[in-house]
């Protein structure tokens, strides 16, 4: 799946009109999506190993590991603090009165 960081972007805002840092926001969390898939498509390139060669013939993570784990640690504290913006859509429900409930009773009386 080639999808570039504007194609991202419109994706993740679902149709939202974004402020200005708003979108600053999300193009950032774009970015990090796109380093996450880039890092994980080179451990599956080499063989879906995570345990490396260092040149040096000692075994090491393999690099793409260390951006994976440091990308997601990083979305998942954009999800934590602007839930409004990577959350789950919100679902616009009427407004409720509190008290119609109780008067609704009083009526029944």
């Amino acid at each position: 799946m080639s999808e570039d960081i504007s194609e991202l972007v419109e994706h993740l805002a679902n149709g939202r009109v974004l402020s200005p840092f708003d979108m600053e926001a999300m193009q950032t969390v774009a970015g990090l999506i796109m380093r996450l898939r880039a890092a994980r498509a080179a451990i599956v390139a080499s063989g879906g190993q995570i345990i490396v060669d260092d040149g040096k013939g000692f075994p090491v993570e393999h690099p793409a590991l260390l951006v994976e784990k440091r990308a997601s640690a990083e979305l998942r504290g954009w999800v934590k603090d602007r839930p409004d913006l990577f959350g789950p859509p919100r679902v616009d429900r009427p407004e409720q009165d509190p008290m119609a409930e109780f008067r609704r009773q009083l009526e029944e009386l």
